[in-house]
Order: C-alpha cells, then sequence, then structure tokens
C-alpha cells in the first residue's frame, strides 16, 4: 500500500507541491529506498508494506527551512496530514533528547517542562482537530517552530554547560580550530594567510591526483604545501588516504572496482608509499573517508569493516605510535535511501568501533547549504543529535570538514561549477548569506565543542575555488575575511587548552 500525505499552508490545501530532497524513512531515522511523488493532491510514499515516514525540504517561515522527518507511520487508505505527523515527529525527538541530557533535572528544569508541556498540550490541539485538517495543520504549524526554536535553545544551553566546564578544567584539546586545505591553489599569499588563522591544517591526500597514473606519482603541489606548514610547526591531519567517491579513485583503478582482492592490495600500496613518505610530516592520519557510503565496488558490509581494519592497521605497523581517523560523511544517511543502500554510517560507526579496528577516533564530515544527497540544510537540534549518537562509540570525534553557503545564489568558483543552487537545499534564517554563514559555524561550533568527547572543528574551504559550497571559503574572491573567519578567530582565543606554567 501507499501512505499518503495531505499538504497545507497557512490552513489551505495544498495542490502543487515540488518534494525536495524526499526520501522514504525506516527505523532510527534511517532512509531506505523508496518512491516519494506528489500526484492527485497528496504527497505519495511507496508502495510499503510496513510503517514508513518520509523526510523532506520543509519552509517553517522565519526559523529557515529544514530537512525533517515523520514518524514512521502504517499504510492506510486515508492520507494523513504532513504538517502534523512533521510537529509530532519533532516534538516526541525533542521529548527524547531532553530526557537523555538531563535537562529537567537542572536549576532550569522547571522551566524547560512547563514549556514542553505547552507544547504538547497545543499539539494535542491538532490532534482533535482530525476533521478540520486546516486548523490542525495551523497549529501544528506553531509548534514546529516552538520546537525548533526550544530545541536550538536548549542544545546551546547544553553547550555552555559544558564549555564552561572544559574551560575551567582546562580540558579542551591543544589544536582546536582548523582549515582544510586545497593545495592546488599554490599562492604564496594564501599559505601565508593559513598559517595565520588556524591551530592546524587537514590536508586531503586525494589519490586520484597523488597517482594519476598506475605506476606515476605527482606530489609537487601537495609537497609545497606540507613543506611550508611543516616548515611553520602547523599541525597536519592527512587524508581521507582512501576515498571512495568517483573523484578520488583513480581512473585506472576503475577497472579491479569489481575484484575486491585486487582493489584491496592497490589501496594498501597506495596507503603504504604514502605514509612512508610523508611520515616524518603528519601529526594524524585520516585513513580512510566514506567507506560507508555506496559506492563503486559495490563492497558488502563485511568487506567494507575488513577493508577499514586491513587499512587502519597498514598504518599501524609502519608507525605503531601513529594517531589514525576513520572519517564519517554523511552522517544523516541519506545515501542509504539510494540503490545500492551502502551501510548506515552510526552502524558503520559502531561496528568499528566493536570489531578490532585499531583507529583512535572518528572523523566527522558535515555539508549544509547544498542541493545534493547528504548536504540539505537541519536545525542545530537535528546536528547535537547526530554528534550525541556518534558518541555511542566511545572514542575522539574529530570534525573534519564543515561548510555552509555565504551566499543564497550559485556560484561559478565552486566546486559544482555553478551547479548548487544553495535556495533549493532550504536555509539557516531568512537566507544565506556571510552573516548566516557566519551565524551557523559559532552555533555548531560552541554545540560540537560543548561535546566532551569532541576535539576540533575544521572549516573546509580557506577560498572560494573549489569550495564545497557557494561562497564557501573563509575568503573571500579579493582574500579579505568573511565575519566566519573573524568568528573563528574569536573562538581561538576562547577555546584553547592554557598552558600550564
Amino acid at each position: 500500500m501507499l501512505i499518503r500525505f495531505e499538504i497545507f499552508k497557512s490552513g489551505e490545501r495544498v495542490t502543487d507541491f515540488v518534494p525536495v530532497g524526499a526520501m522514504a524513512m525506516g527505523p532510527d531515522s534511517v532512509p531506505v529506498p523508496g518512491s516519494v511523488t506528489f500526484s492527485d493532491n497528496t504527497l505519495r510514499v511507496g508502495p510499503v508494506d510496513q510503517a514508513t515516514g518520509v523526510a523532506l525540504l520543509w519552509d517553517c517561515g522565519p526559523l529557515g527551512a529544514f530537512h525533517l522527518e515523520t514518524t514512521r507511520l502504517a499504510p492506510r487508505v486515508r492520507a494523513y496530514n504532513l504538517n502534523v505527523e512533521i510537529a509530532r515527529a519533532k516534538l516526541m525527538k525533542l521529548l527524547q533528547r531532553v530526557e537523555e541530557w538531563g535537562l529537567l533535572n537542572h536549576v532550569e528544569g522547571e522551566a524547560t517542562l512547563h514549556r514542553l508541556r505547552s507544547l504538547q498540550m497545543k499539539f494535542a490541539e491538532s490532534l482533535v482537530l482530525d476533521s478540520k485538517p486546516g486548523e490542525a495543520s495551523k497549529i501544528a504549524d506553531e509548534v514546529l517552530a516552538d520546537c525548533i526554536t526550544l530545541g536550538n535553545e536548549l542544545s546551546q544551553q547544553v553547550a555552555t554547560l559544558t564549555l564552561n566546564r572544559r574551560q575551567a578544567t582546562n580540558t579542551f584539546a591543544r589544536y582546536v580550530f582548523g582549515c582544510r586545505v586545497d593545495w592546488s591553489q599554490r599562492n604564496q599569499r594564501i599559505k601565508e594567510l593559513f598559517v595565520q588563522n588556524f591551530d592546524y591544517a587537514v590536508v586531503p591526500f586525494t589519490w586520484s591526483k597523488i597517482q594519476p597514473r598506475e605506476e606515476v606519482f605527482d606530489t609537487t603541489a601537495l609537497d609545497e604545501w606540507i613543506d611550508f606548514l611543516f616548515t611553520h610547526r602547523l599541525p597536519i591531519i592527512a587524508g581521507p588516504l582512501i576515498d571512495f567517491s568517483t573523484k578520488s579513485i583513480p581512473n585506472w583503478a576503475f577497472i579491479w572496482e569489481h575484484d575486491f582482492d585486487v582493489l584491496r592490495d592497490l589501496m594498501i600500496d597506495f596507503v603504504r608509499k604514502t605514509v612512508q613518505r610523508y611520515r616524518k610530516h603528519v601529526s594524524v592520519w585520516n585513513v580512510v573517508g566514506g567507506l560507508h557510503e555506496p559506492s563503486i565496488s559495490g563492497l558488502s558490509f563485511e568487506q567494507t569493516i575488513e577493508l577499514t581494519r586491513l587499512l587502519v592497521a597498514q598504518v599501524k605497523a609502519m608507525l605503531p605510535q601513529a594517531r589514525t581517523l576513520v572519517t564519517i560523511r554523511d552522517p544523516f544517511a541519506e545515501h542509504h535511501s539510494k540503490i545500492p543502500p551502502g551501510v548506515p554510517p552510526m552502524l558503520y560507526a559502531e561496528t568499528v568501533a566493536q570489531a578490532g579496528v585499531n583507529c583512535d577516533g572518528f572523523g566527522l564530515e558535515i555539508c549544509t547549504g547544498v542541493p545534493s544527497c547528504g548536504c540539505y540544510t537541519r536545525d542545530l537540534f537535528q546536528f547535537s543529535a547526530m554528534i550525541d549518537r556518534l558518541s555511542v562509540t566511545g572514542k575522539p570525534i574529530y570534525i573534519t570538514s564543515l561548510s555552509a553557503p555565504s551566499r543564497a545564489t550559485p556560484d561559478p568558483a565552486d566546486s559544482s561549477e555553478g551547479r548548487h543552487d544553495p535556495s533549493k537545499a532550504g536555509r539557516f534564517g531568512e537566507s544565506w548569506s556571510p552573516v548566516a554563514q557566519r551565524e551557523f559555524f559559532e552555533a555548531f561550533s560552541r554545540i560540537a565543542l560543548g561535546k566532551p568527547y569532541v576535539e576540533s572543528v575544521t572549516w573546509a574551504d580557506f577560498t572560494d575555488a573549489g569550495a564545497s559550497s557557494p561562497g564557501g571559503g573563509l575568503l573571500d574572491d579579493m582574500l579579505q575575511p568573511r565575519p566566519a573567519l573573524e568568528a573563528l578567530k574569536a573562538m581561538r582565543q576562547t577555546y584553547q587548552r592554557r598552558e600550564r606554567k
């Protein structure tokens, strides 16, 4: 059967709707393959034979437009009210998280409890208006906005408590704020500005660029950056060394995509040669990235875990004291809605932590504000809850890439060459802008560093050239600092370990 939804805006039934970023949702908020379409004035999910939800980009007015989901719903003939079901799911998740955070036992717990009870009572009003879906939707929209506001406030409140504790006990990492290097940019001014503004550098070791042909290595530009950073005593996180994105795997290796044994040996050989060459320069090795995502190789779950273990073991065999990371990309598992689905990122992380993979932490890559799988805009509460879920591994977390646009229009200079329009990926507030980018960076960084197991935050792009998102650089096209860079510099001074005398 199909699961059908009626959609309302300002209490009026919507008859023309284009679902953006829409996907069927299974248990544990993991997307599953399934069709989501709008026809005959209803949003249709399925066909399905079990309780299933839907997630899609949803306009929340001045607060922004976020990728939100419903609860799991049983198939039935009568259509559900999408506004009500999205509000129901948000309220449910908020109640769960407040209990897990222990906020009701805090000094402000009574006020929080009062607000939550008010939201529950208000949402109940929408349920008794089942015969008047337009009126019910208006109440649900108000509840949703209040839930998002409260969720963001509580996320910041929890972060403030922990940040104050980390400052008082001096338990921040030594190197807290960094940026990813685009080593194809060989401008000396960019290099000088880079070392002035960050505690460390994340240097991608893109296999296809380093080894463009099977027996040929091209490391001239990479070596320039590595030597420059090392000379200026800026610690380096290198990698991911192996990344299953199509841009990272060399063309000459594609012929082995269905031969796991050969592909594994090629990867081990690349890791061995790379680690040997840069062993004296690198502080942390980010060994693998995104292996849980659907890939050209179609690895099974067991092969994915085994490959992760072998590659990390190769680094440890060469450098027993080396610190190693395994990187999670698309933590909200949007790629899992594709066919083949890949491995849910949280399941991958938990299995890596339990399967004897000798890594020292997890890297986490986060992209928001871009209309592509894994990069739709989410609110702060969603990010906070996602990081909490990753904490169950018991390993430190490093945000190895964080990106958000500074404009609401396409940017010909970014990695998509102008194909990505941020206005189609949601928004943080009224619209993406340099100020919105700064506000997102500040709020996200506080929430992330408010988790005692999060070590550092890395911005994805220093300049706009080839950036992950439109206008995603901390410097504009004239190499002038954007507000987000000024915020980063201020936070560097606030959140850093004090040297003991």
